[in-house]
């Protein structure tokens, strides 16, 4: 019904992909309202990536006399074609990155005072946990494993001050105390908790931590027979995808015979989602761009609840993740291993705990939304385009 308003259209903010048919449709509104009501809107182009890199390169195993191959690169050449001709015709654009915005310029005509990069940055539902919060999410998920359910001595006990645990997760401990009142706290003995949220498709090859925590696992038996100096680890996998059936079986034998680290897949609330993100000692993202000019979104999540990332790493990945700095950058599973032993050896001991707040403080202060918006975008959307050029 928006082309029947009484009140005019001034701005057309398009996200891209998808690009077929949006941008062909959104700009003939545009010149359509321009004809019908002498007021056109500016057409401004969100590019969160390339939309054609969305479609299935060729197959380089397939013939390419065949007629898979010639469907697939024509395709995928029609619609860099199409996106290539619409991108000039709109008034302004936004990019991800600015890796992105200097493609855009080289290879789409697209440059100029119109073109601002403006970097996802996470909502503020994306804060650390608190410990009522996370003993609340734990309780609920239910993720005990027998083994590591058994009640340690962490607990300190003295003839002036006897602690009674009233309730536990593998994380947290409800304790009355002598003068009846009940207190939580994290757990001494408490595991170190990997968060990975995946799309379970080939762009994110999960294959990649699986081979991560099977040398890990190896690495820790080898260094540290007893196991005293490292902790337990917990693995949550979140998300739903083709390739998650394929991979179950796979970790229920990976749990079997890797004592020391569990893997969990969930499907959580939405709520919840930032809930167990700022419960995490460390995050996992697989993420790889198909164009390699975007930037994973669930690393600022994690960003935003102020955990560390080990992130795989891709051509602009270091406009996001700093190596050293906020996260650590990974090219396959042999080096994620590494990485990983290095980060919680010791954990949750202080020396594991400093090494981990070095990253957090880097994270910390980031801009959020409201703030980048204002910073970035506001005047190339609705401002007046004479003070922006």
């Amino acid at each position: 019904r928006v082309p029947h308003t009484t009140i005019p259209v001034d701005v057309i903010l398009v996200q891209n992909p998808p690009s077929v048919p949006t941008l062909l449709l959104a700009y003939l509104y545009c010149v359509w309202q321009g004809i019908w009501r002498r007021h056109r809107p500016r057409l401004v182009i969100d590019w969160h990536n390339l939309g054609y890199t969305m479609f299935e390169p060729p197959d380089p195993k397939a013939s390419r006399n065949s007629r898979a191959f010639f469907v697939q690169k024509s395709i995928r050449k029609l619609a860099e074609w199409y996106e290539k001709k619409m991108a000039p015709l709109a008034d302004a654009h936004l990019t991800v990155t600015q890796a992105m915005e200097v493609w855009l310029g080289e290879n789409f005509h697209v440059h100029g005072e119109r073109v601002k990069v403006l970097y996802d940055k996470p909502p503020l539902m994306f804060q650390p946990t608190n410990v009522e919060d996370q003993h609340e999410l734990f309780t609920r998920l239910n993720l005990e494993e027998n083994q590591w359910n058994e009640s340690s001595d962490d607990v300190q006990q003295d003839d002036e001050t006897q602690q009674q645990i009233m309730e536990e997760t593998i994380f947290t401990r409800a304790i009355r105390k002598t003068d009846g009142t009940t207190s939580l706290h994290l757990r001494n003995d408490r595991p170190a908790l990997l968060v990975s949220s995946t799309s379970w498709t080939p762009d994110e090859d999960f294959s990649i931590l699986l081979e991560a925590l099977k040398e890990l696992h190896h690495k820790t038996i080898q260094t540290t027979p007893d196991n005293t100096a490292f902790p337990k680890i917990l693995v949550i996998v979140t998300g739903k995808g083709p390739q998650k059936s394929y991979y179950l079986p796979l970790l229920k034998e990976f749990n079997e015979t890797h004592p020391f680290i569990r893997i969990h897949t969930l499907w959580l609330e939405a709520v919840d989602y930032p809930k167990l993100l700022g419960c995490a000692t460390v995050g996992i993202s697989l993420h790889t761009s198909t164009s390699g000019l975007d930037l994973p979104m669930k690393v600022l999540d994690m960003f935003g609840c102020q955990v560390p990332v080990c992130a795989i790493g891709f051509d602009c990945l270091g406009e996001l993740v700093k190596d050293g700095v906020n996260g650590k950058v990974f090219g396959d599973g042999n080096e994620l291993a590494e990485q990983l032993f290095d980060l919680l050896v010791g954990y949750p001991g202080d020396g594991a705990l400093d090494r981990l707040e070095m990253y957090r403080r880097n994270i910390r202060g980031m801009t959020r939304w409201k703030e980048n918006w204002e910073e970035s975008a506001r005047d190339l959307i609705v401002g007046d385009w004479n003070d922006v050029l």
